[in-house]
């Protein structure tokens, strides 16, 4: 058990587990075909990886027989290879796709027939052997893993080749992820093919050219991880996204308090009345961004009302000098609490709206720390 839990190991079950989350979480989200394709992709390759392990792939083949491990690991990189290729003819083919998928089956079903049927015709003492110099030239050995190789070759070479297309029309934050897993994958192809390069030679010719296959290794290894990062990189930067907002709405929530405070004193109305959440809603991380947009809403209500009391340039003077409109604001609320006649006109009281809502907040935010400054 101590070598599944290497340092290489638990790094790459740690990105399993990050992809495979972020993947379940958008396919909740949006269960689309392509959505599912890769979460099918990365739940493939995670399972794969587990049955590389002596301590998981030993209890397989005891239970099912010798060999049955290497049989289902290699089936599994095939399907996830297939789930990747799926999901891109998903998002380029349109009502075509349907058909494409079905395409794809054949060869996928026919690399995973080979492979059993060279795994039941290899002798029982070999099965379930890694490739290497005492098994490359047996036939069963030979045809298995040439086999599982020249699928994974093909599906690595059409899915980088998908990648590359779909780059000219990504968004410049999609683009790092799929660079990320173009690059692996460009890799993990190019370890394959030594591989099967060093199978051809020895079976087919004899020599055991060691040196292919020590190449391979490394190119394998690289583009795995790459393509986990490539995979994991736009959940984690929508998390950490995500996080920067809700710290943001949280300290624009406090900073609006001042503003906020002056105006529910005057107009007890404008305050929201919400249904009652569960305690789970209560606690959720994304409440910060309920309080804060309704904080916000209220802001504006009490300023419209409070706007017969206010100069038709208020709105002008908010973006231009906070501290006069934070005092104005003042003398607007005094004379509403003292039962003041105003020119009874609702105005514009802050400037035009912006594109965004972050932009429309910052004069508020200008107004009540202005507000807090002169309390």
């Amino acid at each position: 058990m101590s070598t599944l839990f290497s340092p290489v190991n638990l790094f790459a079950m740690v990105l399993f587990a990050a992809a495979l989350t972020w993947r379940i979480y958008q396919v909740q989200r949006a269960p689309t075909v392509p959505n599912w394709a890769v979460t099918a992709c990365v739940a493939g390759f995670a399972a794969a990886f587990l049955l590389q392990q002596p301590a998981i792939s030993d209890e397989v083949d005891a239970v099912i027989g010798r060999g049955a491990a290497r049989v289902a690991n290699n089936a599994l990189l095939a399907c996830g290879i297939c789930a990747l290729v799926i999901f891109f003819l998903g998002s380029a083919l349109g009502p075509r796709r349907y058909h494409r998928v079905v395409a794809e089956l054949v060869p996928l079903a026919a690399a995973i027939a080979l492979m059993i049927v060279a795994m039941v015709l290899t002798p029982s003492e070999l099965r379930g052997l890694p490739l290497g110099p005492s098994t490359i030239h047996d036939s069963g050995i030979a045809i298995f893993y040439l086999g599982a190789g020249l699928y994974l070759i093909y599906g690595l070479i059409a899915c980088t080749a998908w990648i590359v297309r779909y780059l000219r029309v990504a968004d410049r934050n999609l683009r790092i992820g799929l660079k990320l897993s173009a690059f692996g994958m460009a890799s993990a192809a190019i370890g394959s093919i030594f591989r099967a390069l060093y199978i051809v030679v020895a079976w087919a010719f004899g020599p055991v050219v060691k040196i292919l296959l020590l190449l391979g290794v490394p190119f394998v290894i690289v583009g795995a991880v790459l393509f986990l990062a490539g995979v994991t990189y736009p959940g984690v930067r929508a998390r950490l996204s995500a996080l920067r907002r809700r710290r943001q709405h949280r300290r624009e929530h406090r900073a609006l308090a001042p503003l906020w405070t002056a105006l529910v004193r005057a107009f007890p109305s404008i305050v929201l009345r919400t249904p009652p959440r569960r305690r789970a809603e209560r606690l959720s991380p994304r409440s910060i961004h309920r309080v804060y947009y309704r904080r916000v809403i209220e802001i504006r209500d009490g300023l419209v009302q409070l706007s017969p009391y206010l100069d038709e340039g208020f709105g002008e003077l908010v973006a231009t000098d906070p501290g006069a409109a934070a005092a104005e604001l003042r003398t607007a609320l005094e004379r509403h609490a003292a039962g003041e006649e105003s020119d009874g006109q609702a105005k514009q009281v802050l400037p035009a709206p912006a594109d965004d809502i972050e932009s429309d907040v910052r004069p508020l935010l200008a107004l009540s720390a202005a507000m807090a400054n002169g309390a």
